[in-house]
């Protein structure tokens, strides 16, 4: 059996008034792309779509255009972050909704609980207008909350469950033997999370399904918990594991702080690809891939970027551990990400590579990729 490739999907491209009030009119993460500058020679931003596709997440043809991509890519589904922070308070949830709607997008889909506050965290974008304002009314006492996550009892666990089993209904859905799937971002926020876990798996024989299959997101504790499997998500799973391959040195950073020169922090891709490709296995610890990583369209110079990036790259590094997955036999491997543009993390054509990305994809799902290739095909 071939393990299932699953996208993380940001549904971060439509306007709401939330993100108008906190980051300006018209915000979506298209702006934090479109802004983006070079920080140093030879930095590859801004990083724009291929025919300048800056789409709408709640065109109906966008969503099409994206399942259709992702099929012919070999692409199975896309894990869709859901924004859920308790009493009643959603965000970001109309492209999912949209999704349940239009029943003839052929697309599989199952969600990522991105179970944690919204913060005021981003740095090149502190000096809007409405932060301004609350830190001069709140003063030292300002946290930088945005939207606070909270978890409360059974009563908001019922809450939670009865607007997901809708989707959980859904043809579309995600499922392994009758459970349908639902990856949790942090687990190890939740203090209830066995007790929350339980509640949820009787709700859901109740409805027909054999219980919900829990993923939890880099929790190597996941069996404690009662989940049942984990996912490593990449890079920045390896990036806190392995701090020590960052290629900016204290004693450089001293020295261009003395100099008044600011610089991201730089990773080597290959290096990062290597730590992952030779970690132990993990039972039931779904790998995960990543393409690229570059967050300073976001952070500007408290960013991150990965260098030494390329198609050619990713399809030799994710070609073999899409093999080990395979040998393993695994349902799924997860990558990151089909649209994170804010983060560089995106599989949709850019404007240097265009289908690139995808192309390995699609030789690898094949079996038509060939680590021999010649590097001038990159």
């Amino acid at each position: 059996m071939k393990p299932k490739i699953i996208t993380f999907y940001l549904p971060q491209f439509h306007r709401i008034p939330e993100n108008d009030k906190w980051w300006g009119n018209g915000f979506t993460d298209w702006v934090s792309a479109k802004n983006a500058n070079p920080l140093f020679p030879g930095h590859y931003q801004p990083r724009l779509p291929a025919h300048d596709n800056y789409y709408d997440l709640l065109d109906k043809e966008t969503m099409q255009w994206q399942a259709k991509l992702a099929k012919k890519a070999g692409i199975y589904g896309f894990c869709i972050y859901h924004y859920w922070f308790g009493n009643n308070r959603q965000l970001l949830e109309k492209p999912a909704e949209n999704l349940l709607k239009w029943k003839d997008i052929d697309i599989n889909y199952c969600f990522s609980w991105a179970n944690e506050s919204w913060v005021c965290s981003w740095s090149k974008f502190e000096g809007n207008a409405w932060i301004q304002t609350e830190r001069e009314a709140e003063g030292q006492a300002w946290q930088g909350i945005l939207a606070e996550q909270t978890y409360g009892n059974e009563i908001e666990w019922k809450k939670h469950f009865e607007y997901l089993l809708q989707f959980f209904r859904d043809k579309r859905y995600i499922k392994i033997d009758n459970k349908p799937v639902f990856v949790i971002y942090k687990p190890e926020n939740i203090k209830q999370i066995r007790q929350m876990i339980q509640y949820w798996n009787l709700l859901a024989v109740e409805q027909g399904f054999s219980g919900i299959y829990f993923i939890g997101t880099n929790d190597k504790s996941w069996k404690q918990k009662r989940m049942d499997a984990g996912v490593l998500y990449e890079p920045s799973f390896t990036l806190e594991e392995k701090n020590r391959y960052i290629i900016t040195t204290k004693k450089v950073k001293r020295v261009l702080k003395k100099i008044n020169i600011c610089i991201p922090r730089f990773y080597y891709y290959d290096k990062i690809w290597k730590l992952i490709l030779n970690r132990q296995d993990k039972e039931r610890m779904y790998f995960g891939g990543f393409i690229d990583y570059d967050d300073t369209p976001r952070h500007e110079y408290k960013g991150t970027v990965i260098k030494g990036t390329s198609p050619y790259k990713f399809g030799k590094y994710f070609g073999k551990l899409y093999r080990k997955s395979l040998d393993r036999g695994d349902e799924f491997i997860f990558l990151s990400a089909w649209n994170e543009w804010g983060e560089g993390a995106y599989l949709e054509p850019d404007q240097r590579y265009g289908m690139r990305y995808l192309w390995e994809i699609r030789r690898i799902v094949k079996g038509e990729y060939s680590y021999s290739r010649q590097k001038n095909s990159r």
